[in-house]
């Protein structure tokens, strides 16, 4: 620990008051705080309370085949385990490091039900100010706390830059350090004001053990975000969460899909601990303003979706009537300089011929078309797609259309795979790797401009495109 980190922590505990200073010297929040769904003026505080301070770095670790888990086996004796416990949280929160003139938020009991998980709504903030938080927790007596922080967005006619990164696919046996994602690490260094996860952020039935219960599904969350890296790096960096099939109940799922006789997870119960373990308001569908120059849209596809096996056509749906309502008004109301939508399957691909479950395959092509085609006629300028669930990189422009689409490609590289292979006539940009996407926005001298760049697991540059145009 640094020197300046290391004061800051005595003076936030100091800031605390007596409790904390007679407080358990570990924390109890294994599975770290999630900082989400910020806007100018709010937030939302995620935390969980761990019978342990670290995760179960000792525990059977499973690397065969994905099956359910043996009935002898219990999952706190699994590697990466981090069972909750009965107790209390509260979030104190200040403009200040030393967490002077903070701010707490009542106690709160911590429901078994819930996985001991508690969401803290963050009201009446600064726009685009610098927040330091501890998160403290209690069972009996407190203990240590963690400290992070995050930045407000800035008002809707500010003109301030805006950095994001973005990130999809995030299966544990591919995993490419033992302390977590290189990508965590290297999004961090780049100072993003936030990051998108675009959905496959755990594989329930593709990583061992295969979940088939609803200890099962928790427990894939707790292993994944109990990694040092994914802590350290989630209490300063906010983000927007976003599901897709995996991280919902299986591949390429729907609403009525039959599962196999051994599942005791319902589509529904999928749907229920994906909110649960991620910061998020009333919709999973939702749009974020940053300033004048960006605002961003995230899209719900598994919710509302029809079978994939139904026949295509003008009622055969990913996103809904109401959502898909939803969307276009937006976009139209809005005035920002860039409008990004975060997809968590491609519209514009190209994706595999015997794939049917997004925009850019023959099983939603009534829809895929009718979206793109309105986009060309509405948004013909600023509008772009980026989107999670391949396992390449990619920026593709629809041939047709002009459509362009950044696909951010795996959290690590031996996951990457599956692609069709290069097309000339749809792919700018073509890479078999993992990595992770950046995006800038910027006004200067009258302009307008938008950057992305792919970039590798260590961050690395591997591609850039830019685009300027004349500010409204």
């Amino acid at each position: 620990m640094r020197r300046r980190d290391f004061l800051a922590q005595l003076s936030a505990a100091a800031a605390l008051g007596p409790a904390a200073a007679a407080a358990d010297p570990d924390t109890r929040q294994a599975t770290g705080v999630k900082l989400g769904e910020v806007t100018d003026t709010s937030a939302i505080a995620w935390m969980r309370l761990t019978a342990a301070p670290t995760r179960n770095a000792a525990g059977l670790l499973r690397r065969g085949r994905p099956q359910p888990l043996d009935p002898k086996l219990k999952i706190e004796d699994l590697e990466g385990a981090c069972p909750g416990a009965g107790g209390r949280a509260r979030l104190v929160l200040s403009t200040r490091e030393d967490l002077g003139g903070a701010r707490r938020t009542p106690w709160r009991e911590l429901d078994p039900a819930g996985d001991f998980t508690r969401q803290f709504p963050l009201t009446d903030l600064r726009p685009d100010t610098l927040y330091y938080y501890a998160a403290e927790t209690a069972s009996g007596r407190s203990h240590a706390p963690l400290l992070g922080r995050f930045r407000t967005a800035p008002r809707p006619q500010d003109l301030a830059p805006v950095s994001f990164t973005m990130t999809t696919c995030q299966k544990y046996s591919q995993l490419d350090h033992a302390d977590g994602f290189h990508i965590y690490e290297s999004m961090l260094k780049l100072d993003p004001r936030f990051f998108v996860s675009a959905g496959d952020i755990v594989y329930y039935d593709s990583d061992d053990p295969r979940v088939t219960t609803p200890e099962l599904a928790r427990y894939h969350w707790q292993r994944m975000f109990s990694f040092p890296r994914h802590v350290r790096t989630l209490l300063q960096l906010p983000g927007y969460w976003a599901k897709d099939d995996h991280d919902t109940i299986s591949d390429d799922t729907w609403p009525a899909k039959a599962q196999p006789p051994e599942m005791k997870l319902t589509f529904q119960q999928g749907l229920g601990i994906f909110r649960e373990q991620v910061p998020m308001g009333p919709r999973t569908y939702r749009t974020f303003r940053w300033g004048k120059t960006l605002q961003i849209w995230l899209v719900e596809g598994r919710d509302f979706r029809s079978p994939n096996t139904m026949p295509d056509g003008p009622e055969k749906t990913i996103w809904g009537v109401q959502q898909k309502q939803w969307l276009q008004q937006s976009l139209l109301a809005s005035d920002a300089d860039w409008k990004i939508l975060v997809s968590p399957t491609p519209i514009v691909g190209p994706d595999r011929a015997n794939k049917a479950d997004n925009h850019s395959n023959r099983a939603f092509a009534h829809e895929g078309r009718e979206f793109r085609e309105w986009v060309r006629r509405q948004l013909p300028e600023n509008f772009f797609n980026l989107n999670g669930d391949r396992h390449w990189q990619y920026h593709s422009v629809h041939p047709e259309t002009g459509l362009q689409e950044f696909s951010v490609g795996p959290a690590s590289d031996s996951h990457a795979s599956g692609t069709p292979g290069e097309d000339p006539g749809y792919h700018r940009f073509h890479r078999v790797r993992g990595g992770f996407l950046q995006v800038e926005t910027s006004r200067s001298g009258g302009d307008t401009h938008i950057r992305f760049r792919h970039r590798d697991v260590d961050g690395n540059v591997v591609y850039e495109f830019s685009k300027s145009r004349r500010a409204g």
